[in-house]
């Protein structure tokens, strides 16, 4: 399986080459396991350069070695200096589903043909991470008649369908039908740093509300007693809770949380012997609430609530309906709260250890942060670029050294996040203090007038 992406790159195109031909995400493991009569053998011939130790990394229609200075000269020879520099692509596998050679392999018959017969490429595969995957820098001008790439839909395209071809080639997974909705990247990180955000709200209601219902009705009812409100049929039904603006729809949170998923989920956790007896019709719609039943109509609507009422009864006692494990259901709502005022906490807590009494100390404090923050991060990158022509030993001290760097940045970041949400939540509170004002000096004004006019 893999998964492809591609954007331009206006900023710098010797960056974004330095990038994919970084050593310590592209460098072989063969090499670090030969034995010590190779490694001396290489540490002992000088003329050989840092780029021999990377084996997954090659140019097409371009030299590795001197793949940056190659494409600015096709980009001056046809007078096309300006604007996109570099298209930087991506091809991302499964964790543990092939080898870095043949991800390697991959990347380079990808890159031939997609881009072989025009533009100088570079293919680097990057083993650093959990999954292996190829990065592609494209030069933006064709060495052939000087065009440039048109990074379209139609391209993107093509470049799916090559990958996919390529992967089935390789006998490897392929995404058969692929979701086109992208979640936000902030998002995305919140929830990897555990944070409840709105979806996981949403997804642990929705769990409680199927775990305490056996047909669609309670769980629509359920939610709705929990405060959300919920609209649509079965492809478009969504809930939002009050305070937020927008519907989100069930399959938005999920393959698990579609209308038919939950149905499905609530007609299994009955026995077999209640599937084989009801007769109750499936509900694909959200039933509305009506006020009048059809047994008030009928007049015989207080009885047959007691015996329906009794029939549940013992088959809770029974097993055959889900008993109520006595978890406290919290609202969703004073969920939300919880999580701000955890929030609120933790910037108490920084204002508190620095001493920050004036919005002119928050923003000094702001700058501190930051300067050092910034110190910080020029060091690992001195670091990064002492490890790329360091021997083994020394590079295994300088990595050492970059994880204690990184933890402290990462705390710093913490710091200045805590800042920026102090500064943000005093503007905030000012605004609401100066519409609070003016809602009081017109109120004023408008008692003033009765006044004169009595």
């Amino acid at each position: 399986m893999a998964i492809t992406k591609i954007w331009p790159v206006k900023d710098s195109l010797n960056r974004v080459i330095e990038y994919a031909k970084n050593v310590d995400k592209t460098e072989n493991p063969d090499f670090l396991n030969a034995d010590l009569y190779q490694v001396l053998h290489y540490a002992a011939d000088e003329n050989k350069t840092r780029f021999e130790r990377q084996y997954y990394v090659t140019g097409i229609n371009c030299a590795v070695e001197t793949a940056g200075q190659q494409m600015q000269i096709t980009k001056e020879r046809f007078g096309k200096t300006g604007g996109t520099l570099a298209h930087h692509a991506c091809q991302s596998f499964k964790p543990d589903e092939l080898t870095p050679k043949a991800c390697h392999a991959i990347g380079v018959k990808l890159a031939q043909k997609m881009w072989g017969d025009k533009y100088e490429v570079i293919v680097s595969t990057h083993l650093n991470t959990n999954c292996l995957h190829n990065h592609f820098v494209i030069n933006s001008v064709s060495f052939i008649d000087g065009k440039k790439y048109n990074e379209r839909k139609a391209e993107y395209q093509r470049m799916r369908d090559t990958s996919d071809a390529l992967c089935r080639e390789y006998h490897l997974s392929v995404i058969e039908n692929p979701t086109k909705r992208k979640r936000s990247q902030g998002l995305y990180q919140a929830e990897k740093r555990g944070e409840l955000t709105r979806y996981a709200l949403y997804r642990s209601d929705i769990d409680e509300a199927i775990e305490r219902s056996m047909t669609m009705k309670e769980f629509y009812d359920y939610l709705r007693r929990k405060g959300y409100q919920i609209k649509g049929k079965v492809d478009s039904c969504a809930l939002k809770l009050p305070h937020y603006s927008r519907f989100t729809r069930f399959k938005t949170l999920g393959e698990a949380y579609s209308v038919l998923q939950i149905q499905d989920q609530i007609y299994r956790q009955r026995g077999p012997e209640v599937r084989e007896k009801s007769k109750e019709p499936i509900l694909f719609f959200v039933p509305t609430p009506k006020k009048l039943q059809i047994e008030d109509i009928l007049g015989f609507g207080e009885e047959y609530r007691k015996l329906r009422n009794l029939y549940r009864f013992f088959c809770y006692q029974l097993g055959i309906y889900p008993k109520n494990k006595g978890q406290v259901s919290m609202s969703p709502i004073i969920k939300e709260e919880v999580r701000r005022m955890e929030e609120i906490s933790q910037q108490t807590i920084f204002l508190c250890k620095h001493q920050i009494d004036t919005y002119e100390q928050l923003k000094e404090k702001q700058k501190e942060i930051q300067t050092e923050m910034d110190g910080l991060l020029n060091q690992r990158k001195k670091l990064t670029n002492k490890m790329r022509r360091a021997g083994p030993e020394e590079k295994e001290v300088l990595r050492q050294e970059k994880m204690a760097l990184t933890k402290q940045i990462t705390e710093i970041r913490k710091d200045l996040r805590l800042a920026f949400g102090v500064e943000k939540r005093s503007l905030d509170m000012m605004k609401s203090l100066e519409i609070t004002r003016e809602m009081l000096n017109k109120e004023m004004q408008k008692n003033k007038e009765k006044q004169r006019y009595r």
